[in-house]
């Protein structure tokens, strides 16, 4: 077991940040603030063999994909892809979005910590490597690129 007094961290403007390690949680949960830029086609559709992922929006509108199915929602909507469904995300409105992205079991959010220097080990964790690519990014439901 993990030797923690738990994690408080105060609000933030961060656009990107690790709310939640896997060492803090005894790699039962990681959890990522982030914000998607307006009109960011965000990763093409992929698959995590090693966790399950979630996608709560706080502020702006995002399309969501798992599976075949797609929803674009504001805040409150909630996405999840568990192991082995393929998932995307994408802000393909005109302003900036803010998510919270869940990860059960922990493990991915090493890549976070890695791209805004918190200490992450230089090696991308078994999540990272794991990770398959099969498809495109989330269609625009207007058809444009």
């Amino acid at each position: 077991m993990t030797d923690t007094s738990g994690v408080l961290q105060s609000a933030g403007s961060d656009p990107l940040r690790v709310r939640l390690a896997g060492h803090d949680s005894d790699g039962e949960l990681g959890v990522v603030e982030m914000v998607l830029g307006a009109g960011a086609a965000g990763p093409p559709l992929h698959v995590h063999p090693t966790h399950g992922e979630g996608f709560y929006v706080l502020e702006g509108e995002l399309t969501l994909q798992v599976g075949d199915r797609i929803v674009t929602g504001g805040p409150g909507t909630w996405g999840f892809a568990p192991r082995n469904v393929p998932h995307a995300l994408a802000n393909h409105g005109s302003a900036d979005a803010r998510v919270l992205c869940v990860f059960a079991p922990a493990g991915f959010e090493r890549r976070f910590e890695r791209m805004i220097g918190d200490g992450a080990p230089d090696e991308p964790s078994e999540a990272e490597r794991a990770t398959r690519v099969v498809g495109p990014p989330v269609p625009r439901a207007d058809g444009e690129a």
